[in-house]
């Protein structure tokens, strides 16, 4: 076999047999290789960020791992951006790039990047590999540090020479993720948490995507039916707890619902599992509680008090230590009178929100939702009732517009029998909607939602909002004709809509098995309210009506 043979020999020990990837001259002995062997499913997308992207949302739908193959140069400096997306959510992602052979390493030979620099701060570990008998160790450990731990991006940097080398079949055994048990070594801080919570009154638990990725939401469930304590969640963590469960009050922070965040505001104890307390849901370092004490569980030393100081923290699995914390506190149960504030029949109307909860009404139960980044993005997380894990895609730390079409086709190839609904607005589709050519290509059925209001409503939002509604460039009167775009694209445009109702009948029209893009048309003025204004605390509210 060559370098490459032994390749696919190291993935598919590994577990895989679906990769995304773009040809091109570094990778052509892979993709050569790929071609021979006719084992493994192969998803060209339009582009090598899109690839990314897509090989991100199959990790995040499937809790596996996603691959990506590209070519030296500029395909691997394309990956830069899904990499960075990857890093910042925590989403296991091996990239395999090409590179040009080793006697040009240096040189400034034809598409030569030195991508491992490149990469360095935004993977947990990347290697560039010029021998055969490095290619095993290489991969094996890829895996491993994707996997472990808190889980993120590797790259796996590869010379063409020894793709094409010739080499015996040697040996590869996956290295085995081992138990962790740095929990033993927080004993007495897992007691110090349990007494704060036995002696409070006003409890809350603030779950983000670590609980995701550690497939611990079970525990998180039997923990807080137990002792009967609400559940807030981090956009990344929308999924790990049933939305709509009585006790699941949605998502805190910037654009958390006003009585979720004056619940946390007010709370005494804040049990934070698996979230990195980020600007955009503490507001500021002394905004997110009043007087509330902090119990911080995370598999991550570094996230504690990095961006909220903690009382206790505990390190390790949150498996375990949800387990054990639930043994030691059966006998509390919380008889909380947590009274909603009423909402203004003005906010049950509004046009986007409406949209959303029509989607979710009239598609199939188990429909997956990903999203693009912007006010979309937050009325879905918002008004989309989340009830399993894994079923929410979005990107969180990066705030990545152009992440959604690439990122749905990754995930409904990971969960081809449940429906996928992309909802994505008008700004972010246009930055990579040339990837529903490959979602064509592969016929990967979808609904497209684009919400269209003629602008960048996020930015234009805070234009308005902080720099006196001087709309600097973010109108957008140069607008994208989707039912043009569709015909190009060989997919089905399902109409322009103006209403829940309109919407109602083209979902009763369309067929789920085909690829459907709907416009949803809103006002340039729909904004995403609540909202707290950056670095404020996060009772400092504004709302729909104190803006119109």
């Amino acid at each position: 076999m060559n370098g490459a043979d032994y390749v696919l020999k190291c993935l598919r020990a590994e577990g895989i047999d679906t990769v995304f990837g773009y040809p091109g001259g570094a990778v052509i002995p892979l993709f050569d290789a790929l071609y021979r062997d006719g084992g493994f499913n192969v998803y060209r997308p339009s582009h090598e960020q899109g690839g990314t992207h897509a090989a991100d949302g199959f990790a995040r739908a499937s809790g596996g791992v996603g691959v990506m193959i590209a070519t030296s140069g500029p395909g691997a400096t394309n990956t830069v951006t899904g990499i960075a997306t990857a890093y910042s959510d925590s989403v296991p992602l091996v990239v395999i790039s090409g590179q040009v052979g080793s006697s040009l390493l240096g040189k400034n030979s034809f598409q030569e990047v030195d991508i491992v620099s490149i990469t360095m701060p935004i993977t947990k570990y990347n290697v560039l590999v010029t021998d055969t008998k490095d290619i095993g160790p290489a991969i094996r450990r890829a895996f491993f540090i994707a996997r472990s731990g808190r889980p993120g991006p590797v790259l796996v940097d590869i010379t063409k020479d020894t793709f094409e080398a010739e080499m015996e079949d040697l040996p590869y055994a996956v290295q085995p993720i081992e138990i962790d048990t740095r929990y033993l070594d927080c004993m007495d801080e897992i007691k110090e948490a349990c007494d704060l919570i036995r002696n409070a009154e006003k409890p809350v638990i603030y779950a983000g995507g670590g609980v995701l990725k550690s497939g611990s939401f079970e525990e998180l469930r039997k923990f807080a039916k137990l002792l009967n304590i609400p559940v807030t969640n981090s956009i990344m963590g929308m999924g790990a707890f049933d939305r709509t469960d009585p006790l699941s009050y949605g998502i805190v922070g910037m654009h958390g619902q006003r009585e979720t965040n004056l619940m946390v505001y007010r709370s005494d104890v804040v049990i934070g599992i698996g979230v990195r307390f980020s600007d955009r849901a503490i507001g500021n370092r002394t905004g997110f509680s009043e007087k509330a004490k902090i119990i911080h569980i995370d598999i991550d030393e570094t996230e504690f008090n990095k961006n909220i100081d903690v009382d206790v923290r505990i390190l390790g699995d949150f498996k375990k230590i949800l387990q054990i914390m639930t043994e030691e506190l059966t006998d509390v149960h919380f008889n909380r009178d947590i009274k909603e504030i009423e909402e203004k029949q003005s906010e049950k109307d509004f046009l986007p929100r409406r949209y959303i909860e029509t989607f979710q009404e009239k598609l199939p139960e188990d429909t997956n939702v990903a999203t693009d980044v912007g006010q979309h993005q937050m009325w879905t997380m918002m008004y989309w009732k989340a009830k399993k894990p894994y079923s929410v895609i979005t990107s969180g730390g990066q705030g990545t517009m152009g992440f959604g079409v690439g990122a749905a086709m990754g995930a409904k190839i990971a969960r081809p029998d449940e429906e996928m609904l992309l909802i994505t607005g008008d700004g972010s589709f246009r930055m990579n909607h040339h990837e529903v050519l490959a979602v064509a290509s592969h016929k990967v059925p979808m609904t497209i939602a684009v919400f269209n209001n003629h602008t960048l409503g996020m930015v234009r939002q805070w234009q308005g909002l902080f720099q006196e509604k001087r709309y600097s460039h973010t109108d957008i009167y140069d607008a994208l004709d989707l039912e043009a775009l569709s015909k190009a694209y060989g997919v089905n445009y399902a109409g322009k809509v103006h209403s829940p109702e309109e919407l109602e009948d083209v979902l009763e029209e369309i067929d789920l098995d085909e690829i459907n893009i709907i416009e949803c048309m809103i006002d340039h003025d729909d904004g995403a309210y609540p909202m707290v204004a950056a670095g404020k605390s996060i009772n400092n509210i504004i709302d729909r009506d104190q803006m119109y």
